[in-house]
């Protein structure tokens, strides 16, 4: 008798141990998918804690979004890397037909005055409230980690073709023909409507180099340049004396000003005259444009008198020149008005810059200067 209560009780305890097993088993089967869900949600905790995003089905974790941007180069961004290139030819500007003027003055080829006054020297006319000096840099965006920043654009090395970026481009010019440029610099001002409606007048063109204060003071008169199909040109935002200041300076004041004059007028990539006449190794390093200093000053910064403007101009004109005047004065608008027709007399075509040294041919380079064309006698 006791044996069968003996085999009964180890019986129920194998049915027991074995309704338990299948209970286990069960559970286990049941909350194994929950278990996996739970252990994906610990690693995405995890994950999310060191900057990651939760890695998809076959593939490694990536970098979160965090929403931070990395800020494109707008053209004036740091390029100390091609510091020292100034294109193909080098600083003599061989090949070109024209010489680059590497010294640090502007004196033409038998032209010895002492070139000072805006544009060429001490600049008494421009206002020093409008001065103002190189802001503190604005700290670079940091980019998020694992993201690739956008590469800096490679600095053209190009030849400047005028035509395509210029609106003022004359295919009439007879480069067989005395040509002469007239340029203007530190305008506008009140007194370059009287300036383009002598031009108008005889149908001719001029370049004008506008520094950025006064593109704000006069953008009406900014976009009469436009309209008159003349040439709108780059002489800094503060008439700044580019071989005095950093890499990071000269690239505000040349490519903010482009940009302000931009915002205008739709002219792109423009010429520049560096204030004063003055550039250095450091200028034509970042200053990717043509660069055109003078062959004739009027100087009519200086004297302020219209008859010796005109003086001036008749003595010193030459086939491929440049003269220089400013847009700043009364006598100078008077004296573009009795200068223009006797210039044509003389047999002169009078053009802007660019259209004269595209007509004879000559190519222009970025970070180079120059101060004349190439004159029909070729030297």
């Amino acid at each position: 008798m006791k044996r069968k209560n003996s085999v009964s009780r180890a019986k129920i305890l194998m049915i027991v141990w074995l309704l338990t097993a299948i209970a286990a088993l069960v559970v286990t089967v049941v909350y194994f998918g929950e278990l996996q869900e739970l252990y994906s949600t610990v690693k995405t905790i995890e994950e999310t804690k060191q900057g990651q995003t939760p890695a998809g089905p076959g593939e490694p974790g990536k970098p979160a979004d965090t929403g931070a941007t990395v800020v494109a180069d707008n053209g004036t961004a740091d390029r100390d890397s091609d510091a020292g290139k100034t294109g193909p030819a080098g600083d003599a500007g061989a090949n070109t037909g024209v010489p680059d003027n590497t010294a640090d003055t502007a004196a033409a080829p038998g032209n010895t005055d002492s070139q000072q006054g805006p544009g060429s020297g001490t600049d008494s006319a421009a206002p020093t409230s409008a001065a103002s000096s190189s802001p503190t840099s604005a700290p670079e965006a940091t980019p998020t980690p694992g993201e690739t920043p956008t590469p800096e654009p490679t600095p053209t090395t190009e030849p400047f073709d005028p035509t395509e970026h210029a609106y003022y481009f004359d295919p009439n010019i007879d480069p067989s023909k005395p040509i002469i440029a007239l340029s203007f610099d530190d305008g506008p001002s009140s007194h370059t409507d009287r300036i383009l409606a002598a031009l108008k007048k005889y149908n001719v063109k001029a370049t004008f180099f506008m520094v950025g204060y006064e593109v704000d003071s006069f953008p009406d008169q900014v976009r009469a340049v436009y309209d008159a199909g003349c040439e709108v040109a780059n002489h800094t935002l503060d008439h700044a004396n580019l071989k005095e200041k950093g890499k990071d300076e000269i690239r505000r004041q040349v490519y903010d000003n482009e940009k302000k004059i931009n915002k205008l007028v739709p002219v792109g990539e423009i010429i520049v005259r560096p204030p004063y006449g003055n550039v250095n190794d450091t200028v034509k390093s970042v200053v990717e444009r043509p660069m055109f200093n003078w062959s004739v000053d009027s100087l009519d910064w200086k004297t302020r008198n219209a008859d010796s403007v005109v003086a001036q101009i008749k003595q010193d004109a030459r086939d491929g020149y440049i003269i220089l005047m400013h847009d700043l004065y009364e006598s100078t608008a008077e004296a573009t008005e009795r200068i223009i027709p006797w210039l044509l007399e003389q047999g002169y075509q009078i053009t802007c810059i660019s259209n004269m040294f595209e007509a004879r041919g000559d190519e222009v380079l970025p970070g180079h200067l120059y101060r004349y064309a190439t004159p029909l006698d070729g030297n």
